[in-house]
């Protein structure tokens, strides 16, 4: 029997290395599952002494897979409890008694459990670390979904301040088909014509009904928080209206408290329009009583 021990002690499966990742626990149980493979014997003592005992044939004894076997003994898996005990029968029974085996079977129960307990709190702490990954890439995937939506808001707006500008502007264009043609005057260097104040002020009022509509668009955009949409309709109007009809809307603008409105269209305009239009802009607004006005259409065009 000694032999057969020694020949078994020489298996060199039964030694494995262990790799940086085995617990404490399953190492203490690999080492003891290996410690319970040095007793098995290859056989029958009288017939097979001094053979060396295979992992295959140690793996039919217990039973279970060859390759299972080598992982127990790794600590690379957790063998079942009925595994354990197989092993630590067959070796008792080779080495003539369970005292004359390394380990006890009370010694191997308590190995296996503190392995298993082990392997539980190891599988927490990793579901733990995922369930961490999992809720911060949630919550990277609510704050585009946030951002997106919030895009998605602002291009909706956009749409709506075209639309609007659009309609506005075909109405202009409509309006504008209507009304009498500019004078001539504007596309001619000559001196500035000043019409009399009579007639300037009869067409005004013909002038300012033309053009309410626009103010209202203005007004409404600026009043609903589109100040920009606001005064670029209002710079769009400048390519449709003659003076008269833009110092109406400065002054509707004015009468219904836009004031921040009307102060940008008489900046725009008196920056933008030639001389001649800006003076009878300017003539336009004094006439009418509002002589500031006139005189910041004025400095506009100086700057």
């Amino acid at each position: 029997m000694a032999d057969s021990r020694t020949a078994a002690d020489r298996a060199s499966w039964i030694e494995k290395e262990f790799r940086s990742n085995v617990s404490p626990g399953m190492r203490n149980l690999a080492e003891a599952l290996q410690l319970l493979c040095r007793c098995l014997l290859p056989g029958e003592p009288t017939k097979d002494a001094g053979k060396r005992l295979t992992q295959a044939k140690a793996a039919l004894r217990i039973p279970c897979a060859e390759s299972s076997l080598s992982r127990f003994l790794s600590g690379q898996t957790m063998p079942a409890l009925a595994i354990v005990k197989s092993l630590h029968r067959e070796a008792s029974c080779d080495a003539g008694g369970e005292h004359l085996v390394a380990v006890t079977l009370d010694e191997l129960k308590l190995l296996h459990k503190r392995a298993e307990t082990e392997r539980r709190c190891r599988g927490c702490a990793e579901l733990a670390a995922e369930v961490d990954t999992l809720t911060l890439q949630l919550r990277e995937a609510e704050a585009e979904r946030a951002a997106l939506q919030q895009e998605v808001g602002a291009l909706s707006l956009l749409r709506d301040e075209v639309a609007v500008l659009r309609v506005a502007i075909e109405e202009l264009e409509a309006v504008r088909a209507g009304l009498r043609v500019r004078p001539t005057a504007r596309s001619s260097p000559g001196p500035l014509p000043v019409p009399r104040r009579r007639g300037d002020r009869q067409r005004m009022r013909r002038d300012l009904a033309a053009v309410r509509n626009l103010a209202e668009q203005a007004e409404k955009l600026d009043s609903d928080g589109r100040a920009g949409a606001a005064l670029t309709l209002l710079r769009r109007s400048t390519e449709v209206l003659n003076p008269l009809e833009t110092a109406g809307v400065v002054l509707l603008l004015r009468e219904q408290q836009h004031d921040e409105l009307a102060d940008n269209l008489i900046h725009v305009y008196g920056r933008d329009q030639d001389d001649q239009d800006v003076l009878h802009v300017a003539l336009a607004l004094h006439e009418q009583g509002s002589p500031e006005d006139a005189g910041a259409m004025l400095q506009a065009a100086l700057e």
